[in-house]
């Protein structure tokens, strides 16, 4: 009943808009399971979409935060096709067609079933857990650094930055460092299992992020979050910057 639920509300979501009723004749629907803690952000002003994937996110955001700039990035050519054409009307949204990571490189990923489920890590567990996990083959992308594509001045605060990467996170976040002053917000995807080969887990980028002054303000977990067992395997985790340091 609850997923039934979740479908009539998200159709709902969606149609009440004419880009989203639009992105649905492409099979791309606004995501909308933490749209309580996204209005709670408050009026942002710029958003970071990284793994943007159909532009399910960006549907979302451009609706939760009217006024900001949304920057996705996404390097799979037949989901960028899909994004560009589920948001071909929307204004101040700008698709990269490249990975975020720590440095400038052309690299391989590993392309899956489902393709959400793709990674610039080798499936370990996420093909033995997750339905579409396999690997049905690969292609070379681009991967630059958030510094290398935008600058202090894109970053007009309060700036959220989203992730959702199967398993590149660290990699990410290392290559945001030096960015990572222009956010107030840092919404991650992490994982308590390898889902990923050489993926780093939630306890230490949830380390890494406290030193670098982001606090974990929210985690969030559904039905697939949890193995057979009960144990959990990846959640989403919300962090609020918490010095005093947030450009205005």
């Amino acid at each position: 009943m609850t997923h039934v639920w979740r479908r009539l509300r998200k159709t709902v979501f969606a149609l009440a808009d004419p880009v989203s009723r639009s992105a649905l004749r492409v099979g791309a629907a606004p995501t909308i399971e933490h749209l309580e803690a996204m209005r709670a952000m408050g009026n942002i002003k710029t958003v970071i979409d990284v793994g943007a994937n159909i532009g399910q996110f960006a549907l979302m955001a451009r609706r939760v935060f009217p006024e900001a700039i949304i920057h996705s990035f996404e390097p799979m050519p037949d989901a960028c096709e899909r994004f560009e054409r589920a948001l071909r009307r929307a204004k101040g949204v700008h698709l990269h067609q490249m990975a975020l990571g720590a440095t400038v490189t052309r690299s391989e990923m590993y392309i899956t079933r489902r393709q959400d489920s793709s990674s610039l890590l080798k499936p370990d567990l996420q093909s033995k857990i997750y339905p579409g996990g396999e690997v049905v083959g690969k292609v070379e992308i681009s991967v630059v650094p958030l510094d290398q594509v935008l600058d202090d001045t894109d970053l007009r605060p309060p700036a959220l930055l989203k992730i959702d990467v199967q398993g590149f996170e660290w990699e990410v976040l290392l290559g945001c460092k030096s960015r990572l002053r222009c956010f107030e917000w840092i919404f991650c995807e992490l994982s308590f299992r390898e889902l990923y080969a050489g993926q780093r887990l939630a306890p230490e980028l949830i380390n890494w992020l406290y030193d670098e002054s982001f606090e974990l303000a929210g985690v969030y977990m559904s039905d697939l979050s949890y193995d057979s067992d009960g144990g959990a395997i990846q959640a989403d985790f919300l962090f609020r910057r918490v010095d005093a340091k947030i450009r205005r």
